[in-house]
């Protein structure tokens, strides 16, 4: 390979880790803005579960936010939604934040915008035909894309379909087979004021998955911050409170 060509493959890999990197990074804004974090709510942090309801985890995890006197963010799975009804309504009636995750969990980037609206679509009724409504945020409801994957055509379909995009400035990778209540406490503990964590009640593969780490870790991460002074509210309110 001549010196012209090896510069023309370096600058393509280079430009593909660069659109790789950025339309999965939680934080990143290049393709447009997400709620990721909000410094200017001082002393609040929101904590939001990923992939539920959960029959064996959601509601235990529910007691412990209750215990706390604290207010969680879940962004649902519609086919585990529709699963569990209960669940989703008691979410709202105990004042916690709700979302849309999608109906089955997919790479929403490897989708065309026709399926990322029935994605959307189909979580939606499931959540509304458990007799409740998503949170809105900026105007639009909620919705955290899969694992934060996003394009700016992931992006422009989920507003197209009256959403607004929220990602996450700390994660506790409870999802690894290596992931312990230690490591997630030692992750989510950094969280500091306008941070948004990221932890799990179910997961895409299962509905009943095993999240009992998360449940303890969560008891302890609260126990350790609200002994800072921080306060644990839903991503609605992190945003109203720091534009305040």
């Amino acid at each position: 390979m001549n010196r012209g060509a090896g510069a023309a493959v370096g600058a393509a890999v280079g430009a593909a880790g660069f659109a790789i990197f950025h339309g999965q990074y939680p934080t990143s804004q290049l393709y447009g803005p997400t709620i990721c974090r909000v410094p200017e709510a001082e002393r609040m942090i929101a904590l939001t579960y990923d992939d539920g309801p959960n029959p064996r985890h959601t509601e235990e995890l529910m007691s412990v936010l209750d215990r706390h006197g604290a207010r969680a963010t879940f962004l649902l799975i519609g086919k585990w939604a529709e699963r569990e009804p209960g669940i989703v309504r008691s979410l709202s009636d105990a004042g916690h934040a709700l979302g849309n995750h999608t109906w089955s969990h997919p790479t929403m980037p490897l989708r065309t915008s026709v399926q990322i609206h029935e994605e959307l679509r189909r979580c939606r009724e499931a959540v509304e035909a458990a007799g409740v409504s998503f949170s809105k945020v900026d105007g639009g409801d909620l919705m955290r894309p899969p694992y934060g994957r996003r394009r700016p055509g992931t992006l422009r379909a989920m507003r197209e379909s009256g959403y607004t995009p929220l990602l996450w400035s700390i994660t506790c990778y409870d999802w690894r087979r290596t992931a312990t209540v230690d490591k997630l406490v030692a992750r989510g503990s950094r969280a500091r004021g306008g941070d948004i964590i990221l932890l799990h009640d179910g997961s895409n593969a299962d509905p009943a998955a095993d999240r009992s780490a998360s449940v303890a870790a969560t008891d302890e991460i609260l126990r350790r911050l609200t002994g800072e002074g921080y306060r644990f509210v839903t991503v609605p309110e992190l945003v109203g409170g720091g534009s305040a």
